[in-house]
């Protein structure tokens, strides 16, 4: 991982439940086992002291093993190994100082240090008395040796924070992948409901053509000229999974344009879509669907006609788009159509809430309204 990807994934560590569940069960069975041992109550510090010690090898081991510079998760057993004995060894060195704060381990220190023997006390004395200028009572600081225990709690620690640290890394390596192959196979499914869409467009079109080769042989041809620019806006606008507001905005008026030949006066229009909107990046063929199926199921089918009306706006980061027609009712009966499947089951697959796409009845207005996710 490069560093900005390492910090991210340490921080997400310290979000996750387990983390903190596996550091407070640490830390009661550790002072469990103190007071069946009869030992004397634990200071607030010697109590915190073991959950903070689980709780950070938890979160700092494993950020040398999946450091690499590059896009792969984890580096290699030899330089993870490399990189991570040095960083482990300060951070061993941290913990002991933690612990002998907590438990009362003096390595340096005045007096007497753990083990020493009756006479250890006057090692800064000469044999005949106290040195020449102090008091009978005074006492220099003198440096102690480091107990023996203090090398043994290192190096388990260190070992230790070396597996463990290789461990996670490892098992966040294997979901990493998981997550990244389960990422790859919804955007393949996406990318398949997407070029669905694309024949679908173009049989809804063509079939609305059919009328206007008979009645309006002159509109039939100029409708032939605006099938061909939507033909050619789909494959372009249909293939990526992220495009400009605005390469959307031309598909719903290309669609819109073959409409009117068709439908004539019987189609009455308003739009709000501020032009400033059209370079932020959403999934496409997401709008289209919902003019589509407002033409399709409500405009048409009334006698005289109906309005279509579009509004899009922005929302902090998400997009709110509003498609309203007047009309007949979608009949309960019937089911969504391709279209709003097709839609839905794409908004699934993003990542979107359940409630992305709503189709509610408000008076004589059949609304469909829609939120999504935006990027710049």
């Amino acid at each position: 991982m490069r560093a900005s990807a390492v910090l991210q994934a340490t921080w997400q560590r310290t979000r996750r439940p387990r983390t903190w569940g596996a550091a407070l069960l640490f830390g009661l069975v550790w002072n469990g086992t103190r007071a069946l041992m009869g030992l004397p109550e634990p200071s607030l510090l010697e109590l915190l002291a073991p959950s903070l010690w689980v709780a950070l090898f938890l979160l700092l081991a494993p950020l040398p093993w999946q450091w690499t510079g590059d896009d792969r998760p984890m580096a290699g057993s030899l330089r993870g190994a490399v990189q991570a004995l040095p960083w482990m060894t300060a951070l061993t060195l941290g913990v002991l100082l933690l612990l002998g704060s907590a438990g009362g381990l003096q390595p340096f220190g005045r007096g007497p240090g753990p083990g020493a023997g009756p006479g250890a006390g006057m090692g800064m004395m000469e044999r005949g008395g106290p040195r020449r200028g102090m008091g009978p009572h005074r006492e220099e600081p003198r440096l102690m040796p480091v107990h023996p225990r203090f090398w043994v709690l290192g190096v388990a620690h260190l070992c230790f924070g070396l597996l463990l640290g290789w461990v996670l890394a490892d098992r966040e390596r294997a979901e990493f992948q998981v997550a990244a192959a389960r990422r790859a196979a919804d955007e393949a499914q996406a990318r398949t409901l997407q070029g669905q869409m694309n024949p679908h467009v173009l049989f809804n079109a063509i079939s609305g053509l059919t009328e206007l080769v008979r009645e309006d042989p002159a509109a039939a041809e100029a409708a032939l000229v605006n099938l061909s620019e939507l033909l050619r806006t789909l494959l372009g606008h249909g293939s990526r999974l992220r495009a400009p507001l605005g390469d959307e905005r031309r598909l719903v008026e290309r669609h819109l344009a073959l409409e009117r030949l068709r439908l004539g006066h019987r189609l009455r229009e308003t739009w709000d879509w501020p032009e400033a909107l059209d370079a932020l990046e959403v999934p496409p063929l997401m709008i289209q669907p919902l003019v589509e199926n407002a033409l399709k199921h409500g405009v048409s089918m009334a006698l005289g006609g109906g309005a279509l009306d579009v509004k899009v706006a922005r929302r902090d980061d998400h997009l709110w788009v509003r498609v309203a027609n007047t009309g007949p009712a979608p009949a309960a009966e019937e089911g969504p159509g391709l279209g709003l499947r097709n839609l839905r089951e794409r908004l699934r697959l993003l990542g979107a809430p359940a409630d992305a796409l709503r189709l509610q009845r408000e008076g004589e207005w059949t609304v469909a309204e829609l939120s999504l996710e935006v990027k710049a």
